[in-house]
């Protein structure tokens, strides 16, 4: 078999010195999780949901016990003002025989299955990422793929050792989403969003994708849609008990949480909540005041790709970032996978006024005031993250405009040479 068939064969240079200098990168990045783990413990989330299995399996209801946790732990808050509130399983009721049945597993082989898998699924949407890399930027952005899982949404986190499951989500929908992007068959995708919704609600946004990538998928996005929501709803008739206490649970969470995330509406969200306004209904509002125009932009965009002004390779950082934008509440693993393509988008940005060198330069200077700036304190992390992915956004939807204009002002200009 041929070296480049192998699935991260482009995660590798050709060039044989500048691939040993990859593999070298790889390795201390793996060899750099030992060292993180020694000062942060991972599977912080993952503990989540084995508590949650715990539960299960004593017959009770993790929801309760999580309301439990919570309401104990903020009737002593005078007693450690300062201390983080505990995290408690927030996953819709649908994804508890599921629990069930990794119960019935020893502990250590269902979690070190998981963390394989995770490992996986961490690779894979480093290896998405690198689908939207072109040849002539592929020879610099070999050396970023390796660093790229500490610089979730472009900023030093270390979301990667929580174990948290919207890693695996993300990746499988990134993998299905490249199936429909090279076979233009969107069946998997659908059915990846589909059962990653039944998770994490809000992935349902994601639907949009197929719809900005190919023709004719309104219909098949729209009963996705449709299944996603009766699938939630249903789980109201049948476990009614359960559902009431997950919507509490989630209730109490952002009640003593206060962590709305990174997106617009989540940092408004924030600030109406810093003042003490009422911030559900302005926060909604809020969100399609920016999301309606957001999926204007997306779309206006996506006719000049199918009409093949601009390549895939083009489309994906943007089309991703600008979906992405459409959750809202961003965490830090919602942006995990746009380290490579915020990246891309910053590259293309500034190659259009200057030299690759004169690029990288400005790139590490933003990069690393960015994060000297944003690593002081998680909330002003978010401040900088959520500004941080619009302006991104912004900077390659001009990009692409950009680059459209041009060439068709070039072609003018051929036709016009042409005929004279």
């Amino acid at each position: 078999m041929n070296a480049s068939s192998l699935p991260f064969a482009n995660l590798l240079p050709q060039n044989p010195r500048s691939r040993r200098i990859v593999i070298i990168l790889w390795l201390l990045a793996f060899a750099a999780m030992p060292a993180w783990i020694a000062f942060d413990p991972p599977g912080w989330d993952l503990d989540v949901s084995y508590a949650a299995i715990h539960s299960l399996a004593a017959g009770h209801d993790p929801y309760a016990d999580s309301i439990t946790i919570l309401e104990h732990f903020h009737s002593q808050i005078v007693l450690h003002p300062a201390a983080t509130p505990p995290f408690i399983y927030v996953y819709s009721p649908l994804t508890l025989p599921f629990l069930r049945i990794i119960g019935t597993l020893p502990i250590w082989l269902s979690r070190d299955v998981y963390w394989l898998i995770y490992l996986a699924a961490v690779l894979a949407q480093i290896w998405v990422g690198m689908q939207a890399v072109e040849e002539s930027e592929r020879r610099y952005f070999v050396y970023l793929a390796p660093v790229a899982p500490f610089f979730p949404g472009f900023l030093a986190d270390g979301t990667v050792l929580s174990g948290n499951v919207a890693h695996i989500l993300y990746a499988i929908i990134l993998l299905a989403a490249f199936v429909g992007w090279r076979r233009g068959s969107w069946k998997w995708f659908y059915l990846a969003t589909l059962a990653a919704s039944c998770v994490k609600a809000p992935y349902l946004s994601l639907v949009v994708i197929p719809i900005l990538s190919a023709r004719k998928q309104w219909i098949p996005a729209a009963i996705t849609v449709f299944t996603g929501i009766s699938l939630f709803a249903l789980q109201r008739l049948i476990w009614p008990s359960l559902f009431e206490h997950y919507l509490e649970s989630v209730k109490l969470m952002f009640s003593y949480s206060h962590d709305f995330g990174c997106s617009p509406a989540g940092l408004f969200s924030d600030v109406l909540y810093h003042y003490g306004i009422p911030y559900s209904f302005a926060s909604a509002i809020f969100y399609l005041c920016y999301a309606l125009p957001l999926f204007g932009v997306l779309f206006y965009l996506s006719r000049y790709f199918l009409r093949g002004n601009f390549s895939l390779s083009q489309w994906i950082p943007v089309l991703f970032v600008g979906v992405i934008l459409l959750n809202p509440r961003l965490i830090e693993y919602d942006v995990a996978p746009l380290a490579l393509p915020l990246t891309l988008i910053g590259w293309r940005f500034l190659s259009t006024f200057t030299t690759p060198p004169k690029t990288i330069l400005f790139l590490s200077l933003f990069f690393t005031v960015a994060n000297l700036i944003a690593v002081h304190r998680w909330e002003l992390r978010k401040v900088i993250d959520g500004p941080l992915l619009v302006f991104f956004f912004i900077a390659g939807a001009w990009e692409l405009l950009d680059f459209w204009s041009n060439r068709s002002s070039h072609a003018t200009a051929i036709e016009q040479t042409a005929t004279t």
